[in-house]
């Protein structure tokens, strides 16, 4: 349980910041696995 303290700074009441954090994380390798595959085909 560690949504406590975050969930309430960040008006996440019962929404886990971890959820949030992992699919920023997904969204920013998915990006970013999408601009090094442009830089391979530029090649």
């Amino acid at each position: 349980m560690m949504g406590w303290n975050y969930g309430n700074m960040m008006g996440y009441q019962g929404f886990g910041v971890g959820t949030l954090f992992v699919l920023v994380l997904l969204v920013d390798l998915t990006l970013l696995g999408i601009w090094l595959w442009k830089q391979i085909n530029k090649k």
